[in-house]
Order: structure tokens, then sequence, then C-alpha cells
């Protein structure tokens, strides 16, 4: 596994991630419930791109794609902690929601499955 490619690509994705939020909740002021939808849908995009550049050129398996997938949420977390929270959401219980844990969820298994599928 390559960590540092992993991390790399975690922060971009989470860049793409914030920036497409931003454009949903801002731009199309879609509420909570759309917006995470929308969100879902995109993300099964978002993930497998990242994926796919992770994997590039490389052969995977379920559990590189699953380290991938760790690795992935955990940026994600740190990034979120460090900039989303303080910034722009202003309480730390946004770490419970339920939408943001169905995310996390997505994530993992589109990481695994990717992981999986590049034998």
């Amino acid at each position: 596994m390559n960590i540092k490619k992993a991390i790399f690509i975690g922060a971009l994705l989470w860049v793409i991630i914030f920036f497409e939020v931003s454009i949903l909740m801002f731009g199309f002021e879609l509420e909570k419930t759309s917006l995470y939808i929308v969100h879902y849908i995109s993300s099964l995009f978002l993930v497998s791109f990242v994926s796919w550049l992770y994997f590039r050129g490389r052969t995977g398996n379920i559990k590189e794609g699953f380290f991938l997938g760790v690795i992935l949420v955990i940026v994600g977390i740190i990034l979120d902690a460090l900039i989303t929270v303080p910034l722009f959401v202003k309480d730390y219980g946004f770490f419970i929601d339920p939408y943001l844990w169905g995310g996390i969820i997505e994530t993992l298994i589109i990481a695994i499955i990717f992981g999986a599928i590049k034998k």
C-alpha cells in the first residue's frame, strides 16, 4: 500500500467534496435531506474516481481497498475537524450526524468494491 498516495488522494477527495457540498448548499440552496441524497449519488462517482486514481496502473484486492477506504475516511475526518467544524459548522456534534456516517460507510464500501474488482 502506498500510504503517501492514499493520504494525498484522501485530501483530494475531501477538497472535491467540500466544493461539491458548498455548491449544493449555497448554489442550489438544497435542504439537508435533499443535499445528502444528491451528495450520496455524486459520492459514488467521486470515490470511484479517487479509487481509480489510487489503483491506476496497479492491481488491487479487497484488503487494499479496505485500507484505502479507511485512509480516505481518516483524512476526511481530520480535515473536517481542523477546517470544516471550526470555520463553518462550529459544533463538533457534526461527527454524530447519521448522514455523515452514511457517507463514511459509503466511502468504505466503494473503496472495497473498487479494490476487489481491480484484481
